[in-house]
């Protein structure tokens, strides 16, 4: 999510070279750069049409909940690696 998180893979090194957004359910932080970033933040509904992406989740005590929430209601083809 565009928060401590998404920001600590970043700046741990985390190859960047093929990701293209960070996503986030709150839409206070859709649209906006992830600060410190280049990556504009979007909501996960994106995901909805997407046959081949790959989400790299890394929201602590959430991911259960979000990885529910993008596989049940948005798209069950997505891919998801949980840290």
């Amino acid at each position: 999510g565009a928060h401590l998180f998404g920001q600590y893979l970043i700046f741990q090194g985390l190859n960047i070279k093929k990701i293209i957004n960070i996503l986030d359910n709150n839409p206070s932080k859709q649209e906006k750069r992830l600060y410190g970033t280049k990556f504009i933040v979007k909501s996960p509904k994106i995901l909805k049409d997407q046959d081949n992406s790959l989400v790299i989740l890394n929201a602590g005590v959430y991911n259960d909940e979000i990885e529910k929430d993008i596989l049940e209601n948005i798209n069950n083809k997505v891919q998801i690696i949980r840290f």
